[in-house]
């Protein structure tokens, strides 16, 4: 995935093997290609989610005394400003937790 802020390509790697075959079951009755029903299904993950995540941005936007969309257009712009200002608080996942199954390891980078 790249960090830039308005990617013109999003690459991820392949989900695992059960949700891969109801990705492609999807597509195939869809009549889809598979990377437009990734697509597809990504967009309307983060729409049914999007009262979720924004509350997590709204909560930030308020300690930091800012409008939640101000903050949601900082995290996309400039994410390393964002970490500068959030450093007195805790983020949901930090990297000494552990690895996030859903990140790319070394080899499959």
């Amino acid at each position: 995935m790249t960090d830039s802020p308005h990617p013109q390509e999003l690459t991820i790697k392949a989900p695992p093997d059960y949700e891969m075959r109801l990705l492609r079951a999807l597509s195939y009755f869809l009549g889809r290609k598979v990377e437009a029903q990734a697509v597809a299904c990504l967009s309307m993950y983060l729409r049914q989610s999007e009262g979720r995540i924004l509350s997590q941005v709204r909560y930030y936007a308020h300690r930091l005394q800012m409008h939640e969309y101000d903050l949601l257009d900082l995290i996309t712009e400039d994410p390393a400003a964002v970490d500068r200002l959030l450093q007195a608080t805790d983020k949901v996942h930090h990297p000494e937790d552990g690895p996030d199954i859903f990140e790319p390891t070394d080899s499959a980078q």
